[in-house]
């Protein structure tokens, strides 16, 4: 690795989608939390753990017409990077009387030259399996090399 070549890079969640609420046919609405786990083996290392929202929850519908979190523009990582970054993201749906519900993981490896990885992360942005398309929500964030 050459560590001195490292970029400064934000990471910024940019919505969420709901595609199922995990709430029974009569509860309309779920509620919801995010964390972000963002980190680079480059530069000595760095991880970043971030909460979305920071206290409380979103109050979030699987309808189609309620059912996405859009201009939520929050930075979950800014640091140095040369060649190494993984993204995880994971939802839980808060229950007071059970166990929460825990969606679908989301994880990815981002390696070589940092500069090749700079875009919007979305679905629809890749001509295979799209990892941002998970089983039961969506999520598009961005990342910067600034």
């Amino acid at each position: 690795m050459a560590e001195s070549t490292g970029k400064s890079v934000r990471v910024t969640l940019r919505w969420v989608q709901i595609l199922d609420n995990l709430e029974p046919f009569f509860k309309e609405k779920g509620e919801f939390v995010f964390r972000a786990k963002v980190w680079t083996d480059n530069h000595g290392g760095k991880v970043q753990e971030t909460r979305v929202p920071r206290a409380g929850h979103y109050s979030i519908s699987d309808h189609p017409r309620w059912n996405k979190l859009s201009k939520l523009d929050r930075v979950v990582f800014e640091g140095e990077v040369t060649d190494h970054l993984v993204v995880e993201f994971n939802g839980e749906e808060l229950d007071q009387f059970s166990a929460n519900d825990q969606l679908a993981p989301y994880r990815r490896e981002f390696t070589g030259p940092i500069e090749g990885h700079a875009a919007v992360v979305q679905p629809g942005d890749e001509a295979s399996a799209d990892p941002e398309n998970m089983e039961n929500w969506r999520l598009g964030y961005e990342i910067e090399v600034l």
